[in-house]
């Protein structure tokens, strides 16, 4: 039997945890729907990448992983659990969540009065009808390139005019241009009615074949390989190579299709026609892609269906007002993203722009937050303003490859540097540095994070952003930078750690002075919180060290390949996974030391392709009163009793629901009351100047 869990199907384990709290009673109704959304862009993403991943693997007979299970095994597994957990999404939708939606005046209709068809024939003719593309499809001929995820309507049509018997097949495509939700003018009270759009184009679908009549309609989404790497090796530009690889995701092979079951003889079709066998189609009791529901969840007048507001309080080592440079002379800045604000890295940005003594502004960009990005729009005033940007836009961001493309093209227009990333290597690090002219001299001042600079993620997702000015770190982040902008060797840093060259390392060395202590008598700990476990080294230096009685506690959000609890190799090891409001995203990694502590943040996951394939950084925790706060947020997460789930030897989750104490809601307790005490004492400081 393996030590290991396969990676896969943990996967699956952390997206069922996700789905638990579209089930959770106590979790408000609209978040729960929201919940039921992000289970399906999980698996959207999941299926696009590492189910397509499976079955490349599986053809081309590669031997298993370390988990030593076969690859066809683990795609069953997979099929078996997907199939299992979209039936459960739409049964807590359909038995749960919609009748209790209803209840609130939030109707989904598919049948209507005479006004309100008389209303959608309006909206149809003036809205819709003419976006609307419809395609004849013949089995027999070429295929059409089907748009991955795209959401289609499928008919079957018989000629008005003959009697023949082979039925026409056609699809009209769902343009992304139209909203998924349409509402009807309301007519009892509060109550408030919304169509799917492909409900809506059904009902009129007739009008876009003059001469045919519709048999039977069915609305369907293809998903497609979209795991395509790009070859670095070739020495087309990196920026056309990364242009042509978005076109080529257009035409990969399918992996899944989503169908509801309104018609078997349109899904037999299809199924033959994409050559996708029986456990790749999963046919929906419901609308297709629960992500279009997401758009209910953010319309006004519901807020009780809703968490309650909760806006980022200042972060308490900043006093309110103040100059950010002058703040980072005096003082390092720790950050606890979204319970403290993400502005003041937005502030030093923005400052830095408009400041005359700054030189350069030097950065890292992995995920913005698309198209009206405030950090893109500062470095492009930085740029205009003479300012000297440099960016390393990293355009192998999966997904956010277009967007990054779009934002290097502009900044290279207005006279910036921008380095289009590294080949083979994906620049995954969060850093940011200013370089300011002042009367003692040149002076640095950086950024680090385990987070992207994306104002938006910055208040759902949690993570630690830490800004400083001090000489030995800045000196180094300044050393890193030009390290993989230019030619260099890489140089010889103490406190800066960076992937793939000295940050794994430095945890293998840290782990294992963990296990000398506990062999030699002492007391051994490792705390550490972060997203997924997937490096064999990592994972058995664990094991090692677990067998020499060092005690570990390991806060882990997704993927875990470790087994922990197993008599005699990981007795001593414990790991929890904590599923809530927020998106667990930091990366804290906390060493005993035999009472010497040390603590690192980091944009690294204990994962391969994060310490051997991505450039990351790693730094310390320097003051105490940081440390004894880092400390703290391990030890909450830690001990959560509310949102955490507690992973089993056998691979299954238990959550842990004894008590009140969710630690996403204590801290957002502990940033209000220091929020309060920083107010209070201002309003001391101003009474005393009047």
């Amino acid at each position: 039997m393996s030590n290991y869990f396969n990676r896969e199907l943990s996967w699956m384990e952390f997206n069922n945890r996700v789905l638990n709290e579209a089930k959770t009673e106590s979790v408000p109704l609209l978040e729960r729907l929201l919940f039921l959304g992000i289970t399906s862009s999980n698996f959207d993403e999941f299926f696009m990448v590492r189910v397509a991943t499976t079955i490349r693997a599986m053809r081309d007979n590669l031997k298993p992983t370390v988990a030593q299970i076969s690859y066809f095994d683990v795609l069953n597994t997979i099929n078996e659990k997907a199939h299992e957990m979209c039936q459960e999404q739409y049964r807590i939708l359909n038995k749960d969540i919609l009748p209790k939606l209803n209840k609130e005046g939030l109707q989904f209709v598919t049948e209507f009065d005479e006004a309100e068809l008389q209303y959608l024939n309006t909206v149809y003719e003036r809205e819709i009808f003419s976006v609307l593309t419809p395609l004849r499809i013949d089995t027999n001929k070429t295929i059409h390139n089907f748009v991955n995820l795209q959401m289609y309507l499928a008919v079957t049509l018989d000629k008005i005019s003959t009697e023949e018997i082979e039925k026409e097949f056609a699809v009209i495509p769902m343009p992304a241009s139209l909203s998924r939700l349409w509402e009807l003018p309301s007519s009892q009270g509060a109550d408030r009615k919304f169509v799917f759009l492909e409900d809506l184009v059904r009902l009129f679908s007739d009008r876009l074949f003059p001469g045919y009549k519709i048999v039977e309609s069915s609305c369907f989404r293809l998903t497609k390989d979209a795991d395509l790497a790009v070859d670095e090796d070739d020495d087309t530009n990196l920026l056309t190579a990364m242009e042509e690889l978005i076109v080529q995701r257009g035409q990969s092979f399918p992996v899944r299709l989503e169908i509801d079951k309104k018609s078997e003889d349109i899904r037999e079709r299809l199924k033959s026609f994409f050559q996708i066998n029986s456990a790749g189609v999963y046919m929906v009791d419901g609308p297709v892609n629960l992500k279009g529901l997401m758009e209910i969840c953010f319309i006004s007048g519901y807020d009780h269906l809703h968490y309650d507001s909760r806006k980022p309080k200042f972060p308490r080592d900043l006093k309110r007002g103040e100059n950010i440079f002058e703040e980072l002379s005096k003082r390092d800045i720790l950050m606890h993203h979204p319970y403290e604000s993400f502005d003041p890295v937005l502030d030093l940005i923005n400052q830095a722009v408009d400041d005359p003594n700054v030189l350069s502004i030097k950065m890292t960009l992995y995920r913005t937050s698309g198209s009206k990005s405030p950090v893109a729009d500062a470095l492009l005033r930085a740029a205009r303003n003479g300012k000297q940007v440099t960016a390393l836009v990293e355009l192998k961001a999966r997904f956010d490859e277009q967007q990054n493309i779009r934002w290097a093209t502009q900044l290279e227009k207005v006279g910036a540097t921008v380095i289009y990333g590294l080949s083979q290597l994906k620049v995954h690090c969060k850093f940011l540095m200013v370089t300011r002219r002042e009367s003692t001299g040149v002076r640095r001042y950086v950024h680090l994070g385990t987070g992207n600079y994306n104002e938006k993620t910055a208040t759902l997702y949690t993570d630690m952003g830490f800004m400083t000015s001090r000489d030995e770190l800045t000196y180094e982040a300044a050393l890193f930078f030009n390290s993989i902008t230019g030619y260099s060797d890489l140089p010889q840093m103490d406190y800066i750690f960076m992937a793939p060259s000295t940050m794994k390392p430095k945890f293998l060395q840290l782990v294992n002075r963990e296990t000398k202590i506990a062999e030699n008598g002492g007391s051994g700990a490792i705390r550490a919180q972060f997203n997924s476990l997937s490096d064999p080294e990592m994972i058995e230096a664990l094991y090692r060290a677990s067998q020499a009685g060092v005690k570990i506690d390991l806060n882990i959000r997704g993927i875990c390949m470790l087994k922990p609890g197993l008599e005699g190799l990981s007795d001593n090891i414990t790991v929890v996974s904590v599923i809530g409001r927020y998106l667990e995203h930091s990366r804290i990694y906390w060493f005993s030391n035999g009472g010497k502590e040390e603590m690192y943040l980091a944009s690294a996951d204990w994962m391969s392709r994060n310490l051997n394939r991505r450039v990351e950084l790693m730094f310390p925790v320097f003051e105490a009163k940081h440390k004894e706060r880092v400390k703290h947020i391990l030890d909450t997460m830690l001990s959560d009793n509310r949102k955490a789930h507690i992973l089993q030897p056998d691979g299954t989750y238990v959550k842990r629901n004894r008590g009140k104490n969710s630690a996403q809601d204590l801290f957002y307790k502990e940033a209000l009351e220091a929020s309060k005490e920083d107010i209070s004492e201002g309003l001391k400081v101003r009474r005393k100047l009047d």
